[in-house]
């Protein structure tokens, strides 16, 4: 009969996990989380705006291929301006 095959590896022991933040100090960790919570922010932001953009682009997609197909030019113009000049 033939056995179970066996490895010629030795077990390794099992090394306990221990993070990076453990072997910082307290100061350390408290800037390393100042850090973190900006760039946080940041990320959060950046999405944000990205999402505005594209929601608006969509949107002006939307008014331009459905509502200025029947309006007047004058109507065009005045939206337009609206739109692009800063009075």
């Amino acid at each position: 009969m033939c056995s179970t095959p066996k490895t010629s590896l030795a077990a390794k022991p099992k090394v306990p996990f221990r993070s990076f933040m453990a072997s910082m100090t307290l100061a350390q960790r408290q800037q390393f989380a100042e850090v973190a919570n900006r760039a946080d922010e940041r990320r959060k932001i950046r999405e944000d705006r990205l999402k505005g953009q594209s929601n608006s682009k969509s949107a002006v997609r939307a008014s331009n291929s459905t509502g200025n197909q029947n309006m007047p030019l004058m109507k065009k113009l005045l939206q337009f301006c609206k739109q692009h000049i800063v009075i």
